[in-house]
């Protein structure tokens, strides 16, 4: 059973809990890395404003746990990056996260981390975002890095380093869970030894599967689920940046 602060402690002989997997968005930090993201390139100009009103609809339903259909708007986002080089818009991304993202973290995500860590076991990003802020965000936030050692959706890249405009894995909702297990499977890892730290109803199939669920500042329906099932709920607080902000705001010109 999960303590206040989800973490289990290690049996008396030492024994290994499998992978501690750590949800990015409104978990690891107070906010959706994704919906900043489009706000930054819509201001840079890069991507048109018609975007603002499909993220706004997708990042709304998301607060409230819904998420069905978010694939497709994740297919129609990948498309406007076809052609661009992989390599120039990792380094926007690494730069993006270390200027806007860096300083989000919830201030219990560090404890939980480490506390993991002492137990010897391995802790792995688990999110529906692209591999590329997925690695770039587990890298700055103290997980494993490289992108062979992320749970994320993958977005297509051709052989001449361009992206292509595909999503080739879709990490969302029942596809975290298929895209989770085949990881597990890949690194001989028991899924039933494994903790799921995460905020949304839409990550239901994966807590349900992991043998240590814990929801983190959760969304209503994930809220009342847990209380169904008895899972543990924690708070992790929130950022000195994200206690000035909304969720979710529709000032596009505004920092987060």
């Amino acid at each position: 059973r999960a303590d206040a602060s989800g973490t289990t402690a290690r049996t008396a002989k030492g024994e290994r809990r499998g992978v501690a997997f750590f949800d990015l968005d409104h978990t690891i930090i107070d906010v959706n890395s994704s919906w900043l993201w489009v706000k930054s390139e819509i201001n840079s100009g890069r991507v048109g404003m018609s975007l603002i009103g499909t993220a706004l609809y997708w990042f709304s339903r998301y607060a409230f746990g819904y998420g069905d259909g978010a694939e497709t708007a994740g297919r129609d986002a990948a498309s406007i990056y076809r052609g661009e080089d992989e390599r120039m818009f990792r380094e926007r991304i690494t730069e993006f996260f270390r200027m806007e993202l860096a300083h989000r973290t919830r201030p219990g995500f560090k404890a939980v981390l480490e506390a993991h860590k002492a137990n010897g076991e391995r802790c792995v990003m688990c999110t529906s975002t692209w591999q590329h802020p997925a690695a770039i965000g587990a890298e700055i936030y103290g997980l494993e890095t490289g992108e062979a050692n992320v749970v994320s959706s993958i977005m297509g890249v051709d052989e001449d380093g361009l992206m292509d405009g595909t999503i080739q894995v879709v990490a969302y909702g029942d596809g975290k869970y298929e895209t989770t297990k085949k990881w597990c499977e890949l690194n001989g890892v028991d899924l039933k030894e494994c903790y799921f730290y995460t905020d949304s109803m839409s990550d239901v199939k994966l807590l349900e599967n992991v043998g240590y669920p814990v929801c983190v500042n959760a969304d209503a329906r994930l809220k009342k689920h847990a209380a169904e099932r008895g899972w543990p709920t924690v708070d992790w607080g929130m950022s000195d940046s994200g206690m000035k902000k909304p969720r979710y705001g529709a000032c596009l010109s505004c920092s987060a």
